[in-house]
């Protein structure tokens, strides 16, 4: 494929690493000039061209912009109706997207994490895109959302990602003091989830729910944390965190 970015941050970035190597012809714009010769440096499948120019060679553009600065790089741009577009832009809703890329009617919004740069990285979807699939779907799991006001409640739900370390790095402070070795616990501790989660078939048919159900033996050491854990408001206030993340995305 021939694909494009507009705007090379740090999603852009990962982005472009979780390409390279993969047979595709990748064109990034030279906004943020040291990340945009440093990917070129180091992925030979990568040019660095002015905006018009990665439109231009792309037939997937890629638009990994700020809202506040979008509407003035994008203005005079030209797409063309045969190419597809994949915005990483919240901010920006799809009529609005149809309208500053028109006459480009393949559209779809998605969330790219750090984590895409060597896959694994879930990607809420609206709509539907064939593009998005091809670029990403073999290392990454796509996730067709039934509407798109579904795309903000998936945005606040990846700030979970700081609150499970901030949770882990407790158990490594409190395990490393109790070994004598932060370093072995860190790796004990980063593996027992990573395993844990490996072994979760990522579905959507209830196995988180299946995994707790295994992890709740009466009078057994999950349980007992669980229990503590649940007593003193760590669930409740996760909930009403989550709310306040959707207050402020308007969800």
């Amino acid at each position: 494929m021939k694909i494009g970015f507009i705007g090379t941050g740090r999603i852009a970035e990962a982005c472009v690493r979780g390409l390279a190597g993969k047979g595709h012809d990748i064109y990034i714009t030279e906004r943020s000039g040291p990340i945009s010769k440093h990917l070129a440096s180091i992925i030979p499948e990568v040019q660095v061209l002015s905006v018009q120019q990665v439109v231009d060679m792309s037939e997937t553009v890629c638009l990994a912009l700020t809202q506040s600065v979008a509407e003035q790089i994008l203005e005079n741009v030209v797409f063309r109706k045969n190419q597809s577009v994949v915005s990483f832009m919240l901010g920006v809703n799809i009529a609005r997207l149809h309208q500053m890329c028109a006459p480009a009617v393949d559209i779809c919004i998605t969330i790219p994490l750090p984590m895409i740069a060597t896959g694994s990285c879930p990607l809420p979807v609206f709509p539907n895109s064939s593009a998005l699939y091809k670029m990403y779907g073999n290392t990454n799991k796509v996730i067709i959302l039934d509407s798109e006001s579904a795309l903000a409640p998936h945005f606040a739900a990846t700030a979970l990602v700081s609150t499970i370390l901030s949770q882990l790095a407790v158990a490594r402070a409190w395990l490393g003091e109790k070994t004598g070795s932060t370093t072995k616990a860190e790796a004990y501790l980063l593996s027992l989830m990573d395993g844990t989660f490996a072994c979760l078939p990522k579905d959507g048919n209830g196995r988180i729910s299946e995994a707790l159900g295994s992890l709740a033996t009466e009078g057994g050491l999950n349980a007992q944390l669980r229990k503590h854990m649940s007593e003193a408001g760590v669930e409740e206030a996760l909930d009403g965190g989550l709310n306040i993340l959707g207050t402020r995305l308007n969800i």
